[in-house]
């Protein structure tokens, strides 16, 4: 479809903008209204070895689908600045990390690996799981999301979130490399613990829940980024899909492809449950009447995405539909921002107005599957 390598074109453009201009290396990016990441960098939050960064390898993944999709080498030689960044996140600082490893790796090194060979890349990617291995729970089954490894007097100790599903691409990946289960074990029992604590029986999902870090009992939904605990965060339900999809490549197991087009199913109902012609979700699907109902294209993004890997291996005319749908609202002017002059790429990302670092990764990764046939990263 034309139109849809035109909008990558433009995408390349604004990448190659953002690799002229970047201003400082890997500081954590925040959402923004104008798209203009790099305003103001000076006051970016935390710099890449802070625990908190996740976001830069949003910036890094774009040139990797770059290069997958035009095979220039000048995406590779951007990527390669970075090497001693990661490395030393990882080999320096590994107390600095959290279970966003995998956002950070899986769109670096994991990719630089599977394009380059080099086994620098490879070293600095099983470095990474070792770290995201170290925070399983073995009692409780789930991996920690936030706070030091070993640190069980943080009131964080017994936390895991929804998000965490994309991230155990990276367990996955280090047992397919080394032939060590090790890592697929863990990815397995967190996977499985998500199934049956965190997926309510209509396929909505809580963004997270709450165990007991000692004894390892599950205790209750939490939320940290829906409108509230019992509500229906877009973007929690957009990793949950993907999440398990990437499950049951990885695994083979018809049970996670089963959860993952159950929950996607739901998301999709949820859209047009008042609008049958609705195609971009409302930032949490249970909000009050009063609230906004802001946009978040980034869960559009993200699920068309995860749609693409599914229909793989399922026949779905409901997902096929509504992946088709999101990719052609999202290129409409309402939504793709086409200046150059900016990185920002897609608008209303988050339910605040704003553009996201992650909204446009999944964004472009979209665009690739659909015009390039782009082998998932994931």
């Amino acid at each position: 479809m034309r139109e849809i390598r035109n909008v990558f074109e433009m995408c390349l453009k604004k990448l190659e903008n953002t690799m002229r201009d970047m201003p400082c290396s890997l500081p954590e990016y925040y959402a923004c209204s104008t798209g203009d990441y790099f305003h103001k960098y000076e006051e970016a939050p935390h710099d890449f070895m802070n625990t908190e960064t996740w976001q830069p390898s949003f910036f890094t993944g774009q040139a990797v689908i770059a290069w997958e999709a035009t095979k220039d080498e000048k995406y590779i030689k951007w990527l390669e600045s970075f090497q001693h960044v990661y490395r030393d996140k990882v080999f320096l600082h590994s107390e600095h990390t959290m279970h966003d490893l995998g956002f950070l790796y899986i769109l670096y090194s994991v990719g630089m690996y599977r394009i380059t060979g080099d086994e620098a890349y490879k070293v600095i990617s099983l470095k990474a799981a070792d770290e995201l291995a170290k925070r399983f729970n073995m009692k409780g089954g789930f991996i920690r999301a936030w706070g030091c490894a070993g640190d069980q007097g943080d009131d964080r100790a017994g936390v895991a979130i929804i998000d965490c599903m994309m991230n155990l691409s990276l367990l996955f990946w280090a047992s397919e490399v080394t032939g060590n289960p090790f890592y697929r074990d863990i990815a397995v029992r967190h996977s499985d613990t998500v199934m049956k604590y965190f997926v309510r029986e209509d396929g909505s999902v809580y963004h997270a829940y709450r165990f007991d870090p000692e004894s390892g009992k599950a205790l209750e939904g939490e939320n940290f980024c829906g409108f509230g605990k019992d509500s229906s965060w877009a973007r929690g339900a957009s990793w949950a899909i993907y999440g398990f999809a990437n499950c049951y490549i990885h695994t083979g197991n018809e049970k996670y492809l089963n959860i993952s087009e159950r929950i996607c199913e739901n998301f999709i109902d949820s859209v047009k449950a008042e609008n049958a012609d609705a195609v971009i979700p409302v930032w949490d699907f249970r909000l009050p009447k009063e609230k906004e109902p802001a946009e978040d294209t980034s869960a559009a993004a993200i699920t068309a995405s995860a749609v693409c890997e599914i229909l793989k291996y399922r026949k779905n005319e409901k997902l096929r539909s509504y992946c088709e749908e999101v990719t052609t609202e999202l290129i409409k002017e309402k939504y793709f921002d086409s200046s150059t002059d900016i990185p920002g790429m897609i608008q209303e990302s988050n339910g605040l107005h704003h553009y996201t670092l992650f909204g446009d990764y999944y964004f472009m990764e979209l665009l690739a599957k659909k015009e390039y046939h782009l082998i998932s990263l994931w």
